[in-house]
């Protein structure tokens, strides 16, 4: 009787472990190292501007197929062949950006002024994401970059700024983990931009 009682346990304690979530399997094939700035005008927080910057590999196959003449520059239309090729899709995964501003999700998120360019060999996006924050009150904006999928792996910069301030607001800018960002069963908890909006 004891032994059929282990035996039930183990089968148990197996088919919780099978059923449970595991890690995807899925594992990066894009790395990106991001940096962002959040941007002031007169009005109050214009918006935050990110920076990626690609590995070289996933640059090379980029810059294969849009810089025509390999003259690693891109030309105008390069440039605006690669954002319609390359960068639009990207809108329907939020471009890897999630936004809380005051534990609240900003959406829908927007990307305008994309840019991108070559820099020391390899591929960089740069691109504005607009929140106008312009009530003069308090608020703490999380901003995170992350793809759920696990194919990009994103690094963000420790060193974030912030620019334009003007004489309305002190702030405070760090990275750290926030919970309420939590995805993959609540697993992974990214880091996040926070930056708290003090008016003076």
């Amino acid at each position: 009787m004891k032994q059929t009682s282990v035996i039930f346990l183990l089968l148990g304690a197996m088919l919780l472990c099978l059923l449970g979530p595991t890690k995807a399997s899925a594992h990066p094939h894009v790395f990106v190292d991001c940096s962002l700035t959040f941007e002031f005008d007169g009005n109050g927080l214009a918006g935050v501007r990110q920076k990626w910057w690609f590995d070289e590999m996933f640059a090379a196959m980029i810059l294969g197929d849009f810089d025509k003449n390999h003259d690693n520059k891109l030309t105008p239309d390069e440039a605006t062949a690669l954002e319609q090729g390359a960068f639009v899709n990207l809108k329907n995964f939020n471009y890897f950006t999630r936004i809380l501003v005051d534990g609240n999700e900003h959406k829908p998120v927007e990307a305008v002024q994309f840019k991108p360019s070559i820099e020391e060999g390899t591929l960089v996006y740069e691109f504005f994401i607009p929140l106008n924050i312009t009530d003069g009150a308090k608020h703490v904006v999380m901003v995170a970059i992350y793809d759920e999928s696990f194919y990009t792996a994103v690094q963000m910069d420790p060193q974030n700024k912030v620019l334009g301030l003007s004489g309305k607001f002190n702030t405070n800018l760090d990275l750290e983990p926030v919970a309420e960002m939590a995805y993959f069963y609540d697993q992974i908890v990214p880091e996040a931009a926070v930056l708290t909006m003090l008016p003076k």
